[in-house]
């Protein structure tokens, strides 16, 4: 096992981040929160959970419904939730932080040149980074995001749900969020990546998560039978709302990337609607960054970015109504999903 990196002392205090007090915001968090649960039950999304950051403080966060239908457990900031493809903010800014910032790698090396077997012929780190292919044109591609997990396990030198636990979740304390779903089955290979004490933990928070619901056209939702993914590149990490604000506050205060590379994470690479690991549009006059997560008939996430004023929502749930049809958030664009154009017009307009 490798040893965990060494934390910045900045990085401590976001241990202390806790429960928002009334002082903190002046949002219309109140009118957002109508709003919200009248979308929830539009949609027929059983449980739903939601947090706003806001200049590095956890503004507001909420639960909506319930992580458990049929046991009536009412969903909260701590309910763990399967964040699929929203996993790929996560592998981006490791891969940076651990590659790029450290000179071992370069977003224009080929993928070849880090791992010979890759099936993806020709492509560069930036590519599949951004899911554009060598001629510019853009195809979002949660396959080739996933052909990076060993390209970051060559580079900084470990296995890829390990290298997160040492390098992201254990240093900023997201202690209810775990490294793969697959952590609690026993013949898993990646449970011996840690010690008995962490696999309990992770069990823990592994029975806690959210039930997936598949919801049909009357809104009724029946149970789905997922198995839980193994962490890679682009899908499989577990965690709430609460953990998810402390990525996000590290993210915006440097703490895990350098100002620079941060910007080059938020900006577009070429004509294609994404930057490094992050969709990336202008809307209402304002630099949006955001992305997405979907497992239809069981959960999907969502977080939207407005860096100018150190914005931050973030919104898990535990069916596909979040993202799913009839929106199509893998063309780049923001603009037709409800729940993104309520926050854009009550915090950003």
């Amino acid at each position: 096992m490798r040893a965990t990196t060494a934390v910045p002392i900045a990085m401590l205090a976001l241990l202390a981040l806790g429960p928002p007090t009334e002082a903190q915001s002046s949002l219309p968090v109140s009118l957002f929160e109508r709003y919200l649960e009248s979308l929830r039950k539009q949609t027929g999304i059983p449980g739903l959970s939601a947090a706003i950051v806001q200049d590095g403080t956890l503004a507001w966060e909420k639960g909506f419904g319930y992580q458990d239908v049929g046991g009536l457990v009412a969903a909260t900031p701590d309910t763990p939730y399967e964040i699929s493809d929203l996993s790929q903010t996560m592998s981006a800014t490791l891969l940076l932080h651990r590659c790029v910032e450290r000179s071992h790698l370069d977003v224009s090396d080929q993928v070849h040149r880090w791992d010979p077997n890759s099936v993806v012929d020709g492509s560069t780190v930036a590519q599949l980074l951004s899911s554009t292919s060598a001629s510019g044109d853009f195809q979002y591609d949660a396959a080739g995001f996933a052909a990076l997990t060993p390209v970051i396990e060559q580079c900084a030198g470990g296995a890829f749900p390990k290298l997160v636990a040492d390098d992201l979740l254990d240093p900023l304390g997201m202690s209810q969020s775990v490294p793969g779903a697959d952590l609690d089955d026993p013949l898993s290979p990646n449970r011996a990546l840690f010690l008995s004490g962490t696999l309990s933990r992770y069990s823990d928070v592994l029975g806690r998560r959210a039930v997936p619901y598949r919801v049909d056209d009357q809104g009724r939702p029946t149970r789905s039978d997922v198995s839980g993914d193994a962490l890679d590149a682009s899908t499989g990490m577990v965690s709430t709302v609460r953990d998810l604000a402390r990525f996000d506050v590290a993210l915006d205060d440097g703490i895990l990337l350098d100002a620079a590379t941060r910007t080059s994470a938020w900006t577009r690479v070429g004509s294609a609607p994404m930057g490094l690991g992050w969709f990336v549009q202008d809307e209402r006059g304002e630099r949006i960054v955001w992305h997405f997560g979907l497992d239809r008939d069981a959960s999907s996430s969502l977080v939207i970015k407005v860096p100018a004023r150190r914005l931050t929502l973030i919104l898990l749930a535990n069916s596909d109504g979040l993202v799913g049809p009839p929106y199509d958030l893998s063309n780049g664009s923001l603009a037709s999903n409800l729940f993104a154009s309520v926050f854009l017009s009550l915090f950003v307009a």
